[in-house]
């Protein structure tokens, strides 16, 4: 179980919906009938996790194996296929159909080994990510909702559904800063490629992105980075009635109040800035961060508060941005760039798709009194 608890973990990581039978049966034991509609009306596909005792239950050999069968024989779309833990493909293929009269087919055939055992899962999570794409995703933008403090309606409608709490939590300082390197990148990156997959068999579907929902900053710039502007993909956010929307164009600054200075760390990093909602100054003087090689600082015409970065020319003020970021690095080569910003979660994003080729970016997020930041994600 704690395996399949994993699994579950990298699907919800790369936004696939999960239904599982015994979380979701409410009633304390199996029920026949809420598992024979979930198969028949509303999965995308079925992924049996064949561990050597899966086929001892009646359960899944009587009852979900054969409502699986039943929709694949009826809807050609439906994904439906074997993990295979402790089995070769060919034979886990052959045990179930011995028990069952089924051919579970090897669509996810995936095969779990011991010595290997996380890059197996991963790489079944991937499969099932591009089945689950191939299914839903016909047309049009890929639609994500994103929540990083709180759960996902069970009714969302959105392609992907990326809740990010946990392994996140509202305070960064209750989370291990590894979950991003361990887990959320990585899963950014595999979504990112699945997505690129069936988009390149699919005509109909854009190379758009539409997000949604409640971002920490930290989450929104790592959005940004993975479906960067080299990738060839657009991002399009939907915040507060507002449509936010990345483009190649070059940066404009005009009006902001733009600084830099040499620091006293001759070996330090490149301490960058963003007073777009609030000033971020006394916060980041309280973050241990050392002596900085540079610092660059940025701030709107208006001074800082929610509304100073209208969604309209935000575009070519986060690429303004990175190619002062990159202008700076190249001037006082900074081991990194540390930064720290307050804004609009989709100003976030836009700043992410237009930082690349800006070296290793490393993310502050505010902690929940604000008065201070913690390292979050490395974008490499």
């Amino acid at each position: 179980m704690s395996e399949v608890d994993t699994l579950d973990t990298m699907l919800r990581l790369r936004g696939v919906p999960v239904w599982r039978d015994r979380r979701n049966m409410r009633w304390g034991g199996y029920n026949e009938a809420l598992v024979r509609r979930v198969l028949r009306d509303e999965a995308s596909g079925f992924a049996l996790y064949l561990a050597e005792d899966a086929l001892d239950s009646d359960f899944i050999t009587g009852i979900e194996l054969d409502e699986a069968d039943k929709r694949a024989a009826s809807d050609p779309t439906f994904f439906h296929g074997g993990v295979f833990r402790g089995y070769e493909v060919r034979a886990g293929i052959e045990a179930v159909h011995q028990a069952t009269g089924i051919d579970i087919g090897s669509t996810l055939g995936s095969r779990i080994e011991e010595r290997d055992f996380l890059t197996g899962l991963r790489d079944a999570a991937n499969a099932i990510s591009r089945a689950y794409l191939r299914k839903e995703w016909i047309s049009g933008p890929a639609c994500f909702r994103i929540e990083t403090r709180d759960p996902l309606p069970v009714d969302d409608p959105s392609l992907v559904q990326l809740s990010l709490a946990p392994p996140l939590s509202h305070d960064p300082d209750e989370y291990d800063v590894l979950i991003w390197d361990e887990q959320i990148l990585p899963a950014l990156d595999d979504l990112q490629q699945s997505l690129h997959t069936v988009q390149s068999e699919r005509p109909d579907c854009d190379r758009v992105i539409q997000v949604g929902g409640g971002l920490h900053l930290s989450v929104a710039l790592a959005v940004g980075y993975a479906f960067r502007q080299p990738t060839r993909w657009q991002v399009r956010m939907l915040h507060e009635g507002a449509t936010w929307e990345t483009r190649r164009e070059r940066g404009e600054l005009a009006g902001w109040q733009v600084s830099s200075r040499p620091g006293s760390g001759a070996d330090g990093d490149l301490v960058v800035m963003i007073h777009a909602s609030a000033d971020v100054s006394n916060a980041v003087r309280a973050s241990a961060g050392g002596l900085a090689r540079a610092e660059l600082q940025f701030k709107p015409p208006d001074g800082g508060n929610r509304f100073a970065i209208d969604p309209r020319v935000a575009n070519g003020v986060a690429a303004g941005i990175a190619e002062a970021i990159r202008e700076a690095r190249n001037q006082y080569k900074p081991k990194e760039t540390r930064l720290y910003m307050a804004s609009p979660w989709p100003f976030a994003v836009m700043l992410g798709w237009h930082l690349a080729s800006s070296g290793a970016v490393v993310m502050h997020e505010a902690t929940v009194e604000r008065d201070a930041y913690r390292v979050s994600c490395v974008l490499r």
